[in-house]
């Protein structure tokens, strides 16, 4: 588990982030001392930073970047690492088959390659590194110097150190003639730290019998890898015909795991979400197994989630809609398989994009004057939502698509104050949340308008679409069609600024102008349906007569003359 501190730490004696995790005390014996190799990815930038770090206590390495926005992510990404390596030490020892063990050392092989390939230096450092692995391979010698990952070695003085001035033939003779098999020292010394890697990044341990035969495979691929940059440094760029003898790493089949989909099914039985949300996190489910290549959620780590999460902002996405659509979707999903003992942890947990809203990006509320024409434009109209949608939304703050969903039978009379009651519809539109249902008395400027005779004219029937949703349908509400066809409607009157969302925006107004005319706060929510989640709150109970007294208070825009009067619609228009 990570500390609760930041996911980057500093040090005194550098102003480089660290990264400090403590090692889980399950795991703590099993993997002290041991070296685990890291590539911290590049971002932007920055390029792509190896580091070697030796657990203990703790697990501490340097970030290798200045950048608090690289830190973070290279926080994230060698922490979800870790939790691979722990994990298949929880697991305990694999099976591995000996192509797996090949393959294994084909990664080897191709990071040597990679890293050296373009610029292979001299063919003397390959002889020496040749002749100490070979010497390790074979037990010749009783300790070699760790084949390093960032390709920083002193061979040549080792084995000058070891062999004395032999060089070429002489060197090969040499080692031919000193005495094999002294003991597996060397060869865990030389190879050790590149064996651990391999199954490090296949998520895997293996016994130490299958460890020895791992790091014989491991010296011989850098064997292999040696002779092809020697023949490099030489002006040889011929194909290596070694590099196809690797095969390449498949898991071993198992039965099939839980899927993110079976989770996804799960929950909606159980929550019976609304028809709008089933579709959104469908969405998300199909656009991460798009990009995991899988759907299995036993084998979806940190890293996972911030890859998808990277790769959603790379086409374009909002920073808001990755955090409040796509990952907030994932971690309910997650969340839901943790409660229910499915997963052990959620690996989306504290995962987002960091959103920092910038001076003309802050979503606006609509003014007076632009409530107004719109007004006047609804006036005009007779079609039903055109006409009364607007007004219905700018004179009691309801969501739009609470209002989109009405029925005849919605407005009602309480208490001798005629009013809309905002509940699940009864063909199945549902409301945001439990607080959202509620009583909202008309504002008398709806009243005057002429909305009650047509609401009673309609009847037990939808008020803004046509046929009512048939029950237990997987297809969106078709109030929602409403909605959209009512933005774009408004959008094409000329109301286009990008930062007032085209129906949404009257309910920002609502909430701004009750408070300019001095409606309370509470009483303001209570109207509007916003949940107060402090304990005082549930001791405050809004009457009908105060929500009344609120509704005849709230100022109407000034109308232009023409709209002002706004004729009301015969009852059977739509």
């Amino acid at each position: 588990m990570i500390l609760t501190m930041k996911r980057h730490a500093s040090r005194a004696d550098s102003t480089v982030p660290q990264f400090k995790r403590r090692v889980p005390l399950d795991v703590a014996d099993r993997v002290k001392g041991r070296l685990v190799t890291f590539a911290l990815p590049a971002v932007g930038p920055e390029p792509e930073q190896v580091v070697t770090l030796k657990l203990g206590e703790f697990a501490k390495a340097s970030l290798r970047t200045k950048n608090l926005d690289t830190a973070k992510v290279r926080a994230l990404a060698l922490a979800s690492h870790l939790e691979q390596v722990f994990e298949a030490v929880r697991r305990g020892p694999a099976e591995v088959s000996q192509r797996q063990l090949d393959a294994m050392a084909g990664d080897v092989y191709h990071a040597l390659i990679a890293e050296h390939g373009e610029n292979p230096g001299s063919p003397q450092q390959w002889e020496a590194f040749k002749a100490l692995t070979r010497a390790a391979l074979e037990g010749r010698i009783e300790g070699a110097p760790a084949i390093k990952a960032n390709g920083q070695n002193d061979d040549e003085v080792a084995a000058e150190m070891l062999f004395g001035g032999f060089v070429g033939d002489d060197l090969t003779t040499w080692i031919n003639a000193t005495e094999a098999n002294q003991g597996g020292k060397a060869l865990v010394e030389r190879v050790g730290r590149l064996a651990f890697w391999a199954m490090d990044r296949r998520g895997l341990t293996v016994d130490s019998a299958v460890q020895v035969d791992l790091m014989r495979r491991v010296a011989q691929a850098a064997l292999d890898a040696a002779w092809a940059l020697k023949r490099r440094a030489g002006g040889d760029w011929r194909p290596d015909p070694a590099a196809e003898r690797f095969p390449v790493f498949e898991a071993k089949a198992k039965e099939p795991g839980l899927t993110l989909t079976q989770v996804f099914d799960r929950w909606r039985a159980e929550a019976k979400p609304s028809p709008s949300t089933v579709s959104t996190w469908q969405g998300v489910v199909k656009d991460f197994k798009g990009y995991l290549k899988h759907e299995d959620v036993s084998r979806i780590t940190e890293s996972d989630v911030v890859g998808w999460k990277d790769a959603l902002i790379a086409r374009g996405i909002k920073p808001g809609t990755v955090n409040n659509g796509f990952l907030a979707g994932l971690k309910a999903l997650l969340n839901y398989a943790k409660r229910n003992n499915l997963i052990r942890s959620n690996p989306a947990d504290g995962i987002r994009v960091a959103v920092k809203v910038k001076a003309g990006e802050r979503m606006l509320a609509y003014s007076d004057e632009d409530v107004a024409r719109l007004l006047a434009c609804a006036a005009r109209e007779t079609a039903p939502a055109k006409r009364w949608l607007p007004i219905l939304a700018a004179l009691t703050g309801a969501r739009i698509g609470e209002l989109a969903a009405l029925w005849g039978s919605s407005v009602i009379e309480r208490e001798g104050v005629v009013g809309i009651n905002i509940a699940p519809s009864p063909d199945g539109a549902t409301l945001k949340n439990a607080g959202s249902e509620r009583f909202v008395p008309l504002h008398p400027e709806i009243i005057r308008g002429g909305f009650v005779e047509f609401a009673k004219a309609k009847g037990h029937s939808p008020l803004f679409y046509g046929k009512p949703a048939r029950r237990g349908a997987d297809a969106k509400h078709p109030s929602k069609g409403t909605t959209n066809h009512l933005s774009s409607w408004i959008r094409s009157q000329g109301f286009d600024n990008e930062r007032i969302a085209p129906a949404h925006g009257l309910r920002h107004f609502w909430k701004s102008a009750a408070s300019r005319a001095g409606i309370a706060d509470s009483l303001a929510d209570a109207i509007q349906g916003h949940m107060d989640d402090r304990a005082a709150a549930r001791y405050r109970h809004i009457s009908i007569a105060q929500m009344k007294d609120a509704m005849d208070r709230f100022p109407v825009p000034a109308l232009p003359a023409q709209a002002r009067a706004m004729p009301a619609m015969p009852a059977s228009a739509g």
